[in-house]
């Protein structure tokens, strides 16, 4: 704790010379725009203050204002995330929710799945920041809604979309260049507007790379004293339409990135990686009150991994080709308003890979209805869906959850929910490492917390919570063979307080305590944090000067099953500082990790020291 305490007092001291008042309370892990709406834990439009479980949302003002190079050292600050990184940019990144593994997590992309099929985890390092107009995080059991995985809960990415420019234009964009430390560089644009025909239209590219640092201790297997670079290109789009009978609509990400990391010669030590999520739409108006939506979709995970001058290379290539379709009618009765929502969806996974997995294919489908209630104050939303899987067969979860305002602007709300997460090709297929006997892995959870706004300029969140695992997927030398046996359970809870004191200052703090423990053995699961605490500071110091600051602790945490080794506590204080020339022009600079604190959240994995940002953005 000495650690926090100097760090803290650091950023006290720096208070001058820190961030950014705005004229609502900044976005962070609660979000504070006071009718907010949000699409992700429904899969409908639903407004924020009254949601019936736990929603953080990341906006364009908060992902402008941070520090973060990536998407990975953005997420990491939000209460109820952690990030288990395999060194900087361009890394193996794995993100829990709520304690639950990367795997129990759903990543998505507009709506889409992401995920590989093989490994079950999401590439999120090869999803720029550019390319993000804002992430909604749905925290708990959301299996009722999109199916296998959402255990933890769901994090949905949303890309820039269209639309008339906010001056009035039909046509506006931005291009932003910059240079970083560990030396490399970044271009970025984007183009969006709307045709003399209606189009919303949003296109956009990005460009970086960076020379990277050494990942690996020299005790980590394969260690090479080299330093482990990334170059990466993207590429997004979003189009969109409305008629008189609906709205027609299509959106896309693609990027590659190549990654280096340390490995012993002959093994491959470099990697590209091609992602790949993108859907096109109706959604039907019957009525004011009846509408459908009906999507096509896509997604690509390639992996190739290789070493120059090293003939061959292994690869790992999966797609997910899928159709959802739904119903909503909301109607009245006297003072309550109903909303039932009906639907189905089916997907294929593929997978084409240099390894030979016996079986290189499975159909999924669901059916599943929601039912929410709006009664003055209270609120209630309802999920039941049926998951069948090809490989083990069906699974049923659902959830139920109420909110209810007990006085103006505070907010209790409670929630139950069951989940399940499907065995990956790996666990069931892979040569010599798998089980094709495996069955899903399943949870249940609830939540109680409050949410309260005794002013425009202040919110406090609080959520207590408790997650159940059962038929956990573990595995043991020598054989390390996966089977269902462990039991997890994780007690969690999760604060933060935002407040605005004035024109010009504003903050706010987080702390995020959890149990994960095994209860087999009643040891803690490893890698799993136990105790985070984070700090912002924002200050206006001109009209045209913005400047932030923010500081978090990790506590320490077991690095092994056996709870005999752990990896040391840390506190890092990041910097963001935002000059703009004028309406169209704008320079930013940043420094990640100001103290350079050395830490892992990875044995023998070094997490990224300090780093420095320099970037000009010019909008037309």
């Amino acid at each position: 704790m000495q650690k926090l305490t100097l760090a803290a007092s650091a950023m006290a001291l720096a208070i001058p010379t820190s961030s950014h008042a705005q004229q609502l309370p900044a976005t962070g892990d609660v979000t504070v725009l006071p009718r907010l709406v949000v699409t992700t834990p429904l899969r409908r439009e639903t407004a924020l203050v009254r949601s019936t479980s736990s929603v953080t949302v990341i906006d364009e003002r908060e992902l402008a204002k941070s520090s973060a190079p990536d998407l990975p050292s953005l997420l990491k600050r939000y209460a109820g995330v952690s990030i288990i990184g395999y060194g900087g940019q361009g890394s193996a990144s794995n993100v829990y929710l709520r304690g639950m593994s990367a795997g129990q997590t759903l990543v998505l992309v507009n709506g889409i799945r992401t995920a590989s099929a093989t490994s079950g985890t999401s590439s999120i390092f090869n999803i720029p920041l550019s390319t993000i107009e804002r992430i909604e995080i749905a925290k708990g059991p959301h299996s009722a809604q999109y199916g296998a995985d959402a255990i933890g809960g769901v994090i949905n990415i949303i890309t820039k979309q269209g639309g008339q420019c906010a001056d009035g234009r039909d046509a506006c964009g931005s291009v932003t260049t910059g240079v970083t430390y560990p030396w490399g560089g970044s271009v970025s644009g984007d183009l969006r507007g709307r045709t003399a025909d209606g189009i919303d239209y949003s296109v956009g590219g990005s460009i970086l790379g960076t020379r990277g640092y050494d990942f690996t201790t020299p005790l980590a297997w394969g260690h090479e004293p080299d330093d482990d670079g990334f170059l990466q290109g993207s590429l997004n789009f979003a189009a969109a339409k409305e008629y008189g009978w609906g709205r027609l609509y299509a959106d896309g990400l693609f990027s590659r990135g190549r990654s280096q990391y340390d490995a012993s010669a002959p093994s491959a030590n470099e990697v590209d990686t091609d992602t790949f999520a993108g859907k096109i739409g109706a959604r039907l108006k019957h009525s004011d009150s009846w509408n459908s939506t009906v999507e096509l979709s896509s997604s690509l995970d390639y992996s190739t991994n290789f070493r120059d001058g090293v003939v061959g290379s292994n690869e790992f290539d999966t797609k997910r080709y899928g159709i959802f379709a739904s119903t909503e009618k909301s109607f009245e009765t006297r003072e309550a308003r109903h909303v039932l929502i009906g639907g189905a969806e089916a997907y294929r996974e593929q997978v084409d890979s240099t390894v030979n997995f016996g079986v290189n294919s499975r159909d999924l489908a669901a059916v599943f209805g929601q039912y929410s209630l709006e009664y003055g104050a209270l609120t209630i939303d309802s999920g039941l869906r049926y998951d069948h899987n090809e490989q083990f067969g069906g699974a049923t979860t659902y959830n139920i959850g109420a909110s209810y305002e007990i006085v103006p602007e505070l907010v209790a709300r409670a929630s139950y929910g069951t989940g399940f997460r499907a065995p990956t090709f790996n666990d069931l297929y892979y040569p010599n490492y798998s089980n094709p006997n495996l069955k899903p892995e399943k949870s249940r959870s609830y939540e109680i917390g409050i949410n309260w706004r005794p002013s425009d300029g202040t919110v406090l969140d609080v959520a207590f919570y408790q997650t159940w695992l059962t038929d956990a997927i573990a595995s043991n030398p020598p054989t390390y063979l996966p089977f269902n046996v462990a039991r997890a359970k994780v007690t969690g809870v999760e604060a933060s307080l935002s407040h605005e004191f004035n024109d010009r200052w504003s903050g706010k703090v987080s702390i995020d305590y959890r149990s994960p423990k095994n209860q087999d053995n009643g040891r803690y699961i490893p890698y799993r944090d136990r105790f985070k605490a984070a700090a912002e500071v924002s200050f206006t110091a001109t009209d045209s000067l913005d400047l932030t600051a923010k500081l978090l602790y990790g506590a320490a945490r077991y690095a092994n099953a056996a709870n005999t080794v752990k990896l040391p506590e840390y506190v890092t204080v990041d910097f963001a500082a935002n000059y703009t020339f004028d309406e169209r022009s704008s320079l930013k600079f940043s420094v990640e990790n100001l103290f350079d604190e050395h830490y892992s959240t990875v044995t023998n994995y070094r997490a990224p020291g300090r780093s420095f940002n320099l970037s000009f953005t010019r909008v037309f």
